[in-house]
């Protein structure tokens, strides 16, 4: 045993030098880099030395490349299929890069064109082709293993990756809980929790109508316009919002304006201010939220005068109050982090008419969003990891 192992040493390092020149038609020294020969030959020799069950000289073989040409994901992907087989498989295997390397596995399943991306990538994919014999190969492994009775969740989630069967394993860890306490669900979370916490800016528009009660229900119902600006960070979302309201006043009422008492059923309204969402509730795609907020409210009472060309003169009334509100909202996700989303708002106010018909009273908004989040720089990377919120 030890001279075959001490022969299989010396085989690997001769044939990264010469076996590619032994062929008709094989790659040479001088055609390529010397890592695609080493992993052309090394690939070789594992699946030879599989037929003939030499597991001593596969891991002799995996070695030699690895001290060669550094870590990669065929390398790896390797001794994780055989340390299954051989009932040792543990996560001391591999450290962070676990995720990459897995990522890049996708990626290579994933492709269409085969060719193209390989040599874009060579290095990246560890210079193997992409859909070669050696990925068949090692696919035939796992699905050997699917035979197996497991212990470890990760052996049969390891199994299914590399049989092809599991899709994306990066979405089972994050669902699935038997994954809790795996150094992989804890080594993409590392990378995920690098991104997923940065803030987000937030952007809607939405219509509603404005309820007004007590003595300020004279004025009716209007319906409302405006939108929404801010930052969301983690569960609150800080927001700058602007919104008018308008059609005339459904009774006419009375105001005073330069000592003079007049009537009128002239409205247009606007709302200025901060507005402030805590998560209190999320589901699927769902979500409830508590709002509050504070800002200025008001209305014009009068339209500004038009009788001659000069706007200086034009001298309107309007009749404001600060705004303390507060609700509940829903949210529906789409794609993307685009929202749809329904909002109930009391706002406490006091229309200060002086001189004219009592205005008091507070009022209810009921609005209908539609907006989105975004950071382009955040979902890209998390793109990258696959992860998803929703």
């Amino acid at each position: 045993m030890v001279k075959k192992l001490i022969a299989c040493v010396f085989l690997i390092v001769l044939l990264t030098n010469g076996f590619s020149q032994s062929e008709p038609g094989t790659l040479t020294e001088e055609d390529v880099p010397a890592c695609e020969t080493v992993a052309y030959n090394a690939t070789n020799l594992i699946m030879y030395f599989y037929a003939v069950r030499d597991y001593d000289s596969i891991e002799i073989v995996l070695n030699d490349w690895q001290t060669i040409c550094g870590i990669s994901e065929p390398i790896l992907r390797t001794r994780i299929l055989f340390s299954i087989l051989g009932n040792t498989f543990s996560e001391s295997l591999y450290d962070s890069t676990i995720v990459d390397y897995v990522l890049n596995y996708m990626l290579r399943m994933d492709t269409l064109i085969t060719e193209e991306m390989y040599y874009d990538y060579q290095e990246y994919f560890g210079f193997v082709p992409i859909r070669s014999e050696y990925d068949y190969f090692t696919q035939s492994i796992a699905d050997t293993l699917l035979q197996y009775e497991f212990y470890n969740p990760l052996e049969l989630l390891f199994s299914e990756f590399y049989a092809n069967i599991q899709a994306d394993p990066v979405k089972e860890i994050q669902k699935d809980t038997i994954y809790a306490n795996t150094g992989f669900k804890y080594y993409y979370y590392q990378r995920v929790d690098k991104y997923r916490f940065k803030p987000d800016f937030h952007l809607n528009f939405f219509t509603g109508i404005w309820i007004p009660f007590d003595n300020a229900s004279l004025l009716g119902n209007h319906p409302v316009l405006g939108m929404q600006g801010g930052v969301r960070s983690q569960k609150m979302t800080f927001n700058f919002t602007m919104a008018f309201k308008f059609i005339r006043a459904k009774n006419e009422y009375t105001i005073l304006r330069e000592g003079n008492t007049e009537t009128t059923d002239y409205f247009f309204g606007g709302y200025i201010g901060a507005d402030v969402e805590r998560q209190i509730f999320k589901f699927s795609k769902n979500e409830i939220d508590l709002l509050a907020g504070v800002g200025y409210d008001g209305f014009e009472s009068i339209n500004v005068n038009t009788e001659d060309e000069d706007p200086y003169n034009d001298k309107g009334h309007s009749i404001n109050s600060v705004n303390f509100n507060f609700g509940l909202g829903y949210r529906h996700y789409l794609a993307n982090k685009t929202y749809f989303a329904i909002q109930g708002k009391y706002n406490i106010v006091n229309y200060n008419n002086q001189g004219g018909t009592n205005l008091s009273g507070n009022c209810l908004t009921i609005s209908l969003l539609v907006g989105g989040f975004f950071n382009e720089r955040k979902d890209y990377f998390l793109n990258e990891l696959r992860y998803s919120e929703l």
